[in-house]
């Protein structure tokens, strides 16, 4: 009975090592095919306006030209510049308006059959100190923030994403590890062996790319629970109830199904970044952040597991979690200080749904609070549907919420959107800091939404605030904006926001 047992548990954990091994390799596929669907979404709205760019008639770079440009930029939401090109060379930009002398377009990284030429990584045109990825075809062009693909890769990944034009391949990005792709026969949803390393392959099926991608650095399978759990299961059961439980458990260890054990829980924890009056530095509330840390002890990036549970489609009890708990944790200080203000970063489909706000209001009363304690910030990417949205922003500040569009600024630059959305404030995108950095005051565009903002009767929070300088800049700028950022306060615990 002894040999038995020892055979069964050896035979079990190895089958959970490979179980173990499967899951994660599964959850690198769907880490890749997160990414293939994000950035088919920026490619089919950059040829569009790409086709749109082209089709004008009116007299190439006239007045009239370069405003249908900028009406072209500001009605998309990935988009910095649309251009009109002649004899290779750069006429007019909906940023610098017309080119006088002509800019040279740069030599194309790759090129299809249609005639399509593209740029990955190139100085971007009117934008001093910025990087772009430049689409050009016949007479007309666009760009798009160099950064804005890569940003979407969870940060776990090694990876490399190519162009595929037949038999050409070029590499438009990777992680830095050599992940060589030239010969390599690419299948969407296979696997690949690279250096003793098994990749997962993601292929568009609507445009020329393919990404390779495994984990940098994969959780140790002893560390793994399941291991524990097959080794039990070998030792009362045998193998056979090994091999039964063994897909189970590879099933449940999923990321989304790791989230939801983790929701309903409650290790899910909540962190406050503080908001300050950029004037006198006072406080007047903070924004609530959610933190998971996964069953290997590892923090998961915030906007993969929201990713994971509006794909699984229960972003909704995330959300309600949130609300949850910041009632349950600063009820009594936010009962103490009626003018300070809480605001919980909220999905489109929550505003869509009929039930959230009843939900809000029903929570609100219980903890004896104002709806103005709490706000409720969305981000650009969730307001495409303008109409529905707008409607659904209206119930919310009918009922006394503050509604925020959040990291609005230059990765995503759509702003006719405002002047539809009927929203309080709009949260300025941490980039700007970066931005401060890199070129002149002169030559950053916050002037220019600082004054649109003003213009549409916005109130202005500037995020990612880390040094005196940033702050002393959007006073000037801004005299009644508020701040967030590290210079202030790191995002704390609710026991440390009010007594620190």
């Amino acid at each position: 009975m002894l040999g038995g047992a020892v055979a069964a548990t050896l035979v079990a954990l190895w089958i959970g090592e490979l179980t173990v091994r499967r899951q994660q390799h599964i959850d690198t596929g769907e880490l890749a095919e997160n990414y293939i669907s994000r950035s088919d979404k920026i490619n089919a709205e950059a040829i569009t306006a790409l086709v749109e760019v082209g089709s004008g008639n009116d007299a190439i770079c006239s007045t009239t030209e370069v405003s249908r440009l900028r009406r072209i930029v500001l009605s998309s939401q990935y988009l910095k510049t649309a251009s009109r090109v002649r004899d290779g060379h750069f006429y007019c930009s909906s940023t610098a308006g017309s080119i006088d002398p002509p800019v040279p377009v740069p030599e194309p990284d790759f090129s299809t059959e249609n005639g399509s030429n593209f740029t990955f990584d190139t100085p971007a045109l009117g934008v001093p100190g910025a990087r772009a990825m430049v689409i050009e075809k016949g007479s007309a062009s666009v760009s798009l923030n160099a950064h804005v693909y890569s940003e979407m890769v969870d940060s776990r990944l090694d990876y490399a994403v190519v162009a595929v034009q037949g038999t050409q391949r070029r590499l438009f990005m990777a992680s830095g590890t050599n992940i060589p792709l030239e010969d390599v026969p690419l299948q969407n949803g296979e696997s690949m062996e690279i250096g003793g390393r098994l990749f997962a392959v993601r292929c568009s099926t609507i445009y020329n790319s393919c990404m390779a991608a495994a984990l940098r650095e994969p959780p140790s399978v002893l560390a793994s629970p399941v291991m524990l759990e097959f080794g039990i299961f070998g030792l009362l059961i045998g193998l056979s109830g090994g091999l039964a439980v063994s897909s189970m458990l590879g099933r449940s260890n999923s990321l989304g199904r790791q989230l939801r054990t983790a929701l309903r829980s409650g290790k899910l924890r909540i962190v406050y970044q503080p908001i300050v009056r950029l004037s006198d530095r006072r406080r007047t509330g903070a924004e609530a952040l959610l933190r998971w840390t996964d069953a290997t002890g590892k923090s998961v990036s915030p906007d993969a597991f929201i990713s994971v549970a509006e794909q699984d489609g229960f972003i909704g009890e995330i959300t309600r979690f949130v609300i949850n708990r910041v009632l349950a944790e600063l009820g009594d200080d936010l009962r103490r200080r009626p003018d300070f203000q809480v605001t919980v970063n909220v999905a489109a489909s929550d505003i869509l749904d009929n039930s959230f706000l009843p939900f809000l209001q029903a929570r609100l009363v219980e903890a004896g609070l104002a709806a103005a304690s709490i706000g409720l910030e969305v981000t650009e990417r969730t307001t495409a549907n303008s109409r529905e949205m707008g409607r659904g922003i209206a119930r919310l500040r009918e009922a006394g919420h503050k509604v925020y569009i959040d990291d609005f600024g230059t990765d995503y630059s759509s702003l006719s959107y405002l002047s539809r959305l009927r929203v309080d404030a709009i949260k300025i995108n941490r980039t700007f800091m970066q931005a401060l950095h890199d070129q002149s005051d002169k030559d950053t565009i916050a002037p220019q939404i600082v004054a649109m903002a003003e213009v549409l009767g916005l109130s202005m929070v500037i995020e990612g605030i880390e040094e005196e300088q940033q702050a002393a800049y959007f006073l000037t700028l801004a005299p009644k904006a508020l701040g967030q950022g590290w210079l202030f306060s790191k995002p704390v615990e609710a026991a440390r926001l009010f007594g620190v």
